[in-house]
C-alpha cells in the first residue's frame, strides 16, 4: 500500500511539472517554428557597395500577409565585432503569392552577419538561417536567380552577372534587354563563371557592347530556365538599368 501511494505521489509531481512547463512554453513571447512554417523568410540580398571594410547591403524580407495585423520587421545585424543592432525594415509591396515584401538597408564590416526578426501581434519570430546567421555572400534566400552589382561599368564593356541556384546541371541563363525603352528587345546568353564555395549557387556572366547614346534607354531583366521552369529577376517589376552597379 505504501509503495502504491509513493508511486501516486511521484506521478502527481511529474504531471505538475509538465503542466508548469507547458504553460511557460505557451505564454513565452519568443516563438520558435520550423523553417517551412515560419511567417518570415529572407527573400534575397542586394550587396550595394562598400567603402574600405564597411559594406552597404539591402536585405529583402518575405512576410506572410495574414500572419498578423500589426507587424514590425527588423534586420538584426552585427555592426562591429560583438556589437549588434536592429535596423527597421519598410514595406515594399505585395507579391504574387499574397505575401508581403519588406526591405532594410544596413551597414557593417565585410564579416557582418545578420538575422531577420519579425514581431507580429506581440509574437517574435526569427529567420537566422537555421542557426548559422546570414552574411553578405548569401544572395539567394527564397529566389532562384538574382542580379549582382558590378563596378566600373562602361557602355562598350557592360557586364551583367547573376547568381543562380544550381537546381540541375542543364540550364539556360539569359538576359533580356532593350535599347529603346522596350519597344524592341534582345536576348543574350550568360556563361557559367564559377560555383560559390560550400553553397549550391553559381555565378553567370555576359558582357554587352553598347553605345553611349542608348544608355538612357537601356533596361534589362534576367531569366533562368531549368527543369522545365522559368525563373525571372526583373527587380520586382522595375527592371534594371545602367545605374545598377556597385557603389563606393
Amino acid at each position: 500500500m505504501r509503495i502504491q501511494n509513493s508511486v501516486k505521489k511521484i506521478s502527481a509531481i511529474i504531471m505538475m511539472f509538465a503542466m508548469i512547463f507547458s504553460v511557460f512554453t505557451i505564454s513565452g513571447s519568443k516563438v520558435t517554428v520550423k523553417a517551412a512554417d515560419s511567417p518570415v523568410k529572407m527573400y534575397c540580398c542586394d550587396l550595394q557597395g562598400y567603402y574600405k571594410y564597411n559594406y552597404q547591403y539591402t536585405v529583402y524580407i518575405q512576410i506572410d500577409a495574414g500572419s498578423a495585423a500589426n507587424k514590425a520587421v527588423y534586420v538584426h545585424h552585427s555592426v562591429y565585432v560583438g556589437d549588434w543592432e536592429d535596423t527597421p525594415a519598410t514595406y515594399v509591396k505585395k507579391l504574387d503569392d499574397n505575401t508581403e515584401l519588406w526591405k532594410a538597408t544596413v551597414y557593417g564590416e565585410n564579416t557582418s552577419q545578420y538575422a531577420i526578426k519579425y514581431v507580429g501581434d506581440g509574437q517574435t519570430y526569427w529567420d537566422n538561417n537555421n542557426g548559422k546567421n546570414y552574411t553578405t555572400s548569401d544572395i539567394l534566400g527564397q529566389v532562384n536567380v538574382k542580379a549582382n552589382r558590378l563596378s566600373h561599368q562602361t557602355p562598350a564593356y557592360y557586364s551583367i552577372q547573376t547568381t543562380v541556384r544550381n537546381l540541375d546541371y542543364t540550364k539556360i541563363v539569359r538576359v533580356r534587354y532593350t535599347l529603346d525603352n522596350w519597344n524592341t528587345y534582345q536576348d543574350a546568353d550568360l556563361s557559367y563563371q564559377y560555383s560559390d564555395n560550400g553553397t549550391d549557387t553559381e555565378k553567370w556572366l555576359v558582357t554587352l557592347n553598347l553605345d553611349e547614346d542608348v544608355m538612357d534607354s537601356f533596361h534589362y531583366c534576367i531569366y533562368y530556365q531549368v527543369n522545365g521552369q522559368t525563373y525571372w529577376d526583373n527587380n520586382f517589376g522595375e527592371n534594371y538599368d545602367k545605374d545598377f552597379e556597385m557603389k563606393f
